[in-house]
C-alpha cells in the first residue's frame, strides 16, 4: 500500500514537473528587441526553420522549437512564407503563426532612380533593394530601352518582373517627356532619339543645373562643324569596367559609343536623362564654345579655342 502511494506521489510530482517544464518552453520569449522578418523557404526542414528563427532572435533556443513542434506533431504543418514577428514573442505564438501560415502582406517598395542612371546602374539599385528581377532588368539594354526609362521614384512589389517594371517606367516617360517633346519638337532639327542621346550626355557631364544649356551648346557647336564630341562619359559607358577617371589609353577603346573615335552622336543614349537635360538638348545656350573642362567644385570652365582650353586645363591640373 505504501509502495503504491509512493509511486502515485512520484507520478504526480513528475507530471507536475513535466507540465511546468512544457509551460516554461511554450511561454519562453525570443531575444529580439525589435520586430523581425524571417523568410522560411519552401521545403525547409524543421531544423532549418528553427535555425532561421534562432538567427533572428525570434526563439531563444533551437531545441525548444523542435521539441515543441514534435510534441504537438506540427513538423509537417509549418508553412513556408515571409513572416513578421513582434519583439520578444512567446514560442507558442511563433509556432501558431507559422502553423496557420500568417505570412506578411506584400509591402510595396519605394525606389528612386536618380536622373542620369543607366539601365545597368538601375539594376544595381534593384539588387541592393533585393528586387528579384535585377539581373533580367540589366538585360533590357539589349532591347534598346536606354534613355526611355524615365528616372523617378516608383512604388512596386519586390517580385515585379523586369518587363513590368520597364513598362511602368516607359509609361512615366510617355507622361512626362512626350507631351513636352510634342510641344517643342519644332525648335530642333534633331529627332526624339537624337535628342535623348544628347540629353543623356549632357546629364552625365553636367553637375550644375545652370550649366546644362551651356554644355549643350558645346555639343551642338561641335556637331554643326562635324567635330568629335570627345565626351569622357561616352567612353565610360562603352567600357566593360569603367573607372572613375578616364585614362588616356581608354580613349582608344573600340566602341561605336566612343565619341573620341567616332564623329557625330553615338548610336544610343548612355543613360536615362531627366527632363532638365532634355530641355537643354532642345534649347542649347547661344555660345561659340567648343571646349569645357571640369573644375574641382563641379562647375566647368568653357573655352572657344583649343589654346584657351589648354590654359584652363592647366589651372585645374597643373603640370608637376
Amino acid at each position: 500500500m505504501k509502495l503504491k502511494s509512493s509511486l502515485l506521489v512520484a507520478a504526480c510530482t513528475f507530471t507536475v514537473i513535466l507540465f511546468f517544464f512544457l509551460i516554461s518552453i511554450f511561454l519562453q520569449s525570443g531575444t529580439n528587441p525589435k520586430s523581425a522578418i524571417v523568410e522560411i523557404p519552401r521545403g525547409a526542414s524543421l531544423n532549418q526553420i528553427a535555425h532561421l528563427l534562432w538567427q533572428k532572435g525570434v526563439i531563444r533556443r533551437e531545441m525548444d522549437l523542435k521539441l515543441a513542434s514534435r510534441l504537438l506533431k506540427l513538423e509537417a504543418k509549418l508553412q513556408a512564407g515571409r513572416y513578421k514577428f513582434k519583439r520578444y514573442p512567446f514560442l507558442y505564438e511563433v509556432l501558431l503563426k507559422i502553423k496557420k501560415g500568417e505570412i506578411m502582406g506584400v509591402e510595396p517598395l519605394r525606389i528612386t532612380f536618380p536622373e542620369g542612371t543607366s539601365i545597368y546602374k538601375m539594376g544595381s539599385i534593384l539588387e541592393s533593394n533585393t528586387v528579384e528581377c535585377f539581373s533580367d532588368f540589366r538585360e533590357l539594354v539589349k532591347q534598346k530601352l536606354e534613355g526611355y526609362l524615365y528616372p523617378d521614384t516608383y512604388v512596386f512589389d519586390k517580385n515585379i518582373s523586369a518587363e513590368a517594371l520597364a513598362d511602368l517606367m516607359r509609361r512615366r516617360f510617355d507622361v512626362v517627356v512626350l507631351p513636352y517633346w510634342e510641344k517643342n519638337r519644332s525648335a530642333t532639327k534633331y529627332d526624339l532619339h537624337q535628342i535623348l542621346i544628347l540629353a543623356s550626355i549632357i546629364e552625365k557631364e553636367a553637375a550644375l543645373e545652370s550649366e546644362r544649356p551651356i554644355i549643350s551648346s558645346v555639343f551642338h557647336n561641335r556637331l554643326n562643324i562635324n567635330m568629335a564630341l570627345d565626351s569622357c562619359s561616352t567612353v565610360k559607358y562603352a567600357l566593360e569596367r569603367p573607372t572613375k577617371i578616364v585614362y588616356y589609353d581608354q580613349l582608344r577603346y573600340p566602341s561605336p559609343y566612343n565619341t573620341y573615335l567616332h564623329r557625330g552622336l553615338p548610336p544610343g543614349p548612355i543613360c536615362n536623362p531627366g527632363l532638365s537635360s532634355i530641355k537643354a538638348a532642345i534649347y542649347p545656350a547661344k555660345t561659340n564654345y567648343l571646349f569645357f573642362v571640369a573644375n574641382k567644385d563641379g562647375s566647368h570652365t568653357f573655352s572657344i579655342s583649343l589654346k584657351e582650353h589648354q590654359k584652363a586645363r592647366l589651372k585645374v591640373t597643373p603640370i608637376q
